[in-house]
């Protein structure tokens, strides 16, 4: 509480701060940032079908999340899901969370739809973001929104739960879409649109890639970073 300036990741973090009792005129929002050359719309694309493909990474603990994507997924026929994280794809057998999801998968009829790929490398998820129709982020907590971030540098949409960093990152209409937790049908229904409107999805793909551009840029970061060391110091 008195320190001359105090970093927050987020508005939403920003607000946890001033309930902490932080004034407010002493909390800057600086979010986190994001490689544009590494992260950018160029570069290698992950193999894919002909299928419309959504992508979500995840740790595979996070069931409820997890479970509202995959039952969404039989009603957006024609669809497939990737979900990246967890063990490495050989080790998935001995996952919990992972046998949990495959059988929710088969009970809710989606299991054809879904291809759960492992733990994927850094130098892997570029393409693999690039690859995606649609990046879909259901955390019910995420401080940074850093997934999103990453995946609209790519020039992929994000459909992401209204939670923490996410509804910074994900500009609702432009860049993606946010969507209430816990409403499988209506999280069906906004996917289904927008995969509907290919005009529209190349919109939001261009959109997303500019605004991690002017946004979330490594210098962008490091400049509003050292903009607040001097204030502090000045003070």
């Amino acid at each position: 509480r008195s320190a001359n300036a105090v970093l927050a990741g987020s508005s939403d973090e920003e607000s946890d701060l001033t309930r902490l009792g932080v004034p407010r005129r002493s909390i800057r929002v600086v979010p986190c940032g994001v490689d544009t050359d590494e992260f950018s719309p160029e570069g290698p694309v992950a193999e894919r079908t002909t299928r419309p493909r959504l992508v979500t990474v995840a740790d595979l603990s996070e069931h409820d999340a997890l479970a509202t994507l995959l039952r969404a997924m039989p009603k957006v026929p024609g669809a497939e899901l990737i979900v990246a994280g967890g063990p490495a794809r050989a080790k998935l057998g001995d996952d919990l969370g992972y046998r949990r999801l495959v059988k929710l998968a088969e009970s809710v009829g989606a299991s054809g739809q879904v291809t759960f790929a492992g733990q994927v490398g850094r130098a892997d998820l570029p393409p693999l973001l690039r690859s995606a129709d649609l990046f879909v982020s259901l955390s019910e907590y995420d401080p940074t929104g850093m997934l999103a971030v990453q995946a609209m540098a790519c020039g992929t949409p994000v459909v992401a739960t209204a939670v923490g960093g996410q509804v910074d990152a994900v500009v609702d209409g432009t860049t993606g879409i946010l969507v209430p937790p816990g409403r499988p049908a209506l999280l069906a229904q906004r996917i289904r649109q927008l995969l509907a409107h290919p005009m529209m999805l190349e919109a939001f793909s261009v959109a997303a890639a500019d605004r991690a551009r002017s946004r979330y840029s490594w210098d962008r970061i490091a400049h509003e970073t050292l903009a607040v060391y001097d204030t502090a110091m000045a003070a």
